[in-house]
């Protein structure tokens, strides 16, 4: 079960907070806004495919231990590109999304703000399309993440190149003088490229996260084992019940007695990391403090979220508007948002620690 940002992307635990290794960096971009229903796929008459389950294999688990630090460099590559373009193509295409009125039409010319659209670095993109031939070239062989990853580079190339054109467009300002024809030409291009990215995106990311849990599963076990039930392990136990529970929670309705055996699970592990701290404050990590006050703001957003659905509390009209307003959700006592935006602050929290 995976947490979805606000973009629907999955939220990958990282590795990082093992002293052993910071190679996989947090897939923890997250910007809550109202206006992100409003992207390309959902404007098509067909919306991009949610990604299936694929059932998992000796070849495409990387469960063998001999392959696990294998499989922990190749993610890096993987994980590494995606953290620093995936987010910055969704934000682009959600500030597209925020101003044109009709994602089916286009831009009418009438519009009373322009906001154009965030570019995507272009150098980046070039770059990532070399680390991801590298990664895919690299053992184990994961013919699902390697070919999803293939699809995913090509359509955020793709897609970058026409964003740069009406990124540039717009930010000149060149509308002004053109009556939006350039505008208008460009965007079933524009549609077209950030549908068969999200779709690509989606797929991709979801097949990661499954490939990073095999990791991180593997490394938290490995940690207890040589090193006791110490921070080092109870670290990843958090975060990696936070990522269970947070799953539980994250659907409009959701099983409240399956989402409370949840809740007391991450519960047990965080009183067990906060009494080892308090014994052992010499073990206590940089940043420990921030990282126990993310594990409590969790737990309380987590805990306010069960009670709304178990109460079947209503929204006020006054939280139906916050829910609505871009990057305001989260202020709402038990709402979806307020539990992404606690998990991400406790993944960045977590990553900071080592």
């Amino acid at each position: 079960m995976s947490i979805r940002d606000s973009f629907g992307r999955p939220v990958l635990l990282t590795v990082a907070v093992l002293a052993l290794s910071g190679s996989l960096a947090a897939c923890s971009k997250s910007s809550d806004s109202s206006t992100q229903g409003k992207t390309a796929a959902s404007s098509q008459s067909q919306a991009a495919p949610a990604a299936q389950d694929k059932p998992a294999s000796t070849s495409d688990t990387g469960a063998s231990a001999s392959d696990d630090a294998a499989l922990e460099q190749k993610l890096s590559l993987y994980i590494d590109c995606y953290n620093r373009l995936d987010g910055a193509a969704h934000r682009s295409i959600a500030r597209y999304a925020s101003w044109v009125r009709d994602m089916k039409a286009g831009p009418t010319g009438h519009e009373t703000i322009v906001y154009g659209l965030y570019p995507i670095d272009p150098q980046q993109t070039k770059t990532c399309k070399d680390t991801f031939a590298k990664a895919a070239a690299q053992a184990p062989a994961l013919a699902d993440l390697d070919g999803d990853g293939k699809k995913y580079i090509q359509a955020l190339d793709d897609l970058s190149g026409v964003v740069q054109q009406a990124y540039t467009y717009y930010d000149r300002k060149d509308y002004k003088d053109d009556g939006f024809a350039k505008g208008k030409k460009l965007h079933p291009e524009l549609v077209q490229k950030m549908t068969v990215f999200l779709q690509a995106s989606d797929v991709f990311a979801t097949e990661l996260d499954k490939q990073n849990d095999v990791v991180f599963v593997a490394h938290m076990k490995k940690i207890e084992k040589e090193q006791g039930r110490k921070i080092p392990y109870l670290e990843m136990a958090v975060m990696h019940e936070a990522k269970q529970l947070a799953g539980a929670v994250d659907a409009d309705q959701f099983d409240v007695a399956e989402a409370g055996k949840h809740m007391d699970a991450y519960g047990k592990v965080a009183d067990e990391i906060q009494a080892y701290a308090t014994a052992h404050p010499k073990e206590q990590p940089m940043g420990w403090s921030h990282f126990d006050t993310t594990v409590e703001d969790f737990r309380k957003a987590a805990k306010e979220r069960i009670r709304r659905i178990r109460d079947n509390t209503p929204y006020t009209a006054s939280e139906k508007s916050l829910l609505a307003a871009q990057g305001s959700s989260w202020m709402v006592e038990g709402s979806r948002g307020k539990v992404v935006k606690a998990y991400n602050s406790l993944v960045s929290a977590g990553n900071m620690l080592n």
